[in-house]
Formats: structure tokens, C-alpha cells, sequence
């Protein structure tokens, strides 16, 4: 989470996490989706959050199986905003700096799996994670806009510094397709 945003994009991010997990083994699989996957899966309210930075947003599916698991599995969607601007509702300069932490809940999942593939715990568990920049611009979401979310759900953008509300939507709407135990969401939200 200290890693400079500009050394820790969206694709960085899932570049890192892929090569990591690679280690592990253990059956542990990566998918790196993209924003043209994301559209084709309906995911507005997502994609919203990424309309201004030229940055390519991605969505990670990662998952585990251990020996003697279920089935079903437990879900874990983390929050992968790597700079939050605020958008159009930009943030204070004061700790505007800090704004590259806002992917503690993406790499929170990431360890996670990472931890549990090591271990070789018997669960299965899928990681669901949006990533993106938050970023002001012509072509940013504005205040006021409405998206719609994959499950077809309209929201209106009264802030966009609320992204994480955005993003998060959608992975946990595409999380529940795979009819989970149960959806953790970890992320840091204002």
C-alpha cells in the first residue's frame, strides 16, 4: 500500500499479483479480465469509476480449491482503487499523497489466497477484484450521472468520490453468479 500510484496501476497491480500466486501453485488460478469483458458483463457502475484516466481499468478473478473442499466456496471482493482523486468531487490536497492506499482491500484479498494456497487449507474460495483509478478529467463520471449496475440497478452519482461504492457493486453483483457460502467485502470506504 506504500508503493507510489504510478508504480502500482491497475495492470501493475494484476501483473504482481499473477506472477505471486504463480509461485504458490496449488491449484491457485488467476483470470485478469478487461474493461471490454467488464462491458460485455454489464458492469456500468464499475466502469463508471474509470471514464477519467487514460489508465485501462482490469477485474481479477482468482481461485482457490484446496484438497477436500466444497463445492461452494467463500467469496472475498477487496476494493482495488490504486489513485482516488475523488473524480469531479476531488479530494483535499493536504493527503492527496495517501489517496495510492485506497487498494488495501484488493491486496488484503490477494494475501489472503496467497496465505491459504501455502497452507494448503481445505476451503475454496474465489477473490474478486475491481481495480481502477479514480481520476478527474472531460471525460470523467460527473456528479448527478446515472449508471447502471451489472444486476441492472440504476444509481445516481451524487459524489464521485463515493468509487468505491461503484466498483464494488458490480464485483459483488458478478461474486454472487457463483451462488457463494457467503461474501466478505474488504475495503477502505469514507
Amino acid at each position: 500500500m506504500e508503493t507510489p500510484a504510478n508504480l502500482m496501476t491497475p495492470t501493475i497491480f494484476a501483473e504482481t499479483v499473477q506472477t505471486k500466486l504463480a509461485t504458490v501453485g496449488n491449484g491457485v488460478q488467476v483470470l485478469v479480465h478487461d474493461e471490454a469483458w467488464a462491458k460485455e458483463k454489464g458492469m456500468g457502475s464499475f466502469l463508471s469509476v474509470t471514464n477519467g484516466t487514460k489508465e485501462p481499468a482490469k477485474f481479477l478473478e482468482i481461485t482457490y480449491k484446496g484438497e477436500g473442499s466444497d463445492d461452494k466456496c467463500i467469496a472475498l471482493v477487496g476494493k482495488g482503487v490504486t489513485f482516488d482523486s475523488g473524480g469531479i468531487s476531488i479530494k483535499p490536497s493536504a493527503s492527496m499523497d495517501q489517496m495510492r492506499a485506497d487498494m488495501g482491500g484488493a491486496a488484503n484479498v490477494a494475501a489472503t489466497i496467497y496465505a491459504l494456497a501455502q497452507l494448503k487449507a481445505p476451503v475454496h474460495v474465489k477473490g474478486f477484484i475491481p481495480l481502477c483509478e479514480n481520476m478527474p478529467s472531460g471525460t470523467a463520471t460527473k456528479p448527478g450521472d446515472v449508471v447502471f449496475a451489472m444486476n441492472g440497478k440504476s444509481i445516481c452519482v451524487d459524489n464521485t468520490d463515493a468509487e468505491g461504492r461503484l466498483i464494488l457493486a458490480d464485483a459483488l453483483c458478478y461474486a454472487s453468479t457463483f451462488e457463494p457460502k457467503f461474501i466478505v467485502d474488504i475495503a477502505t470506504l469514507t
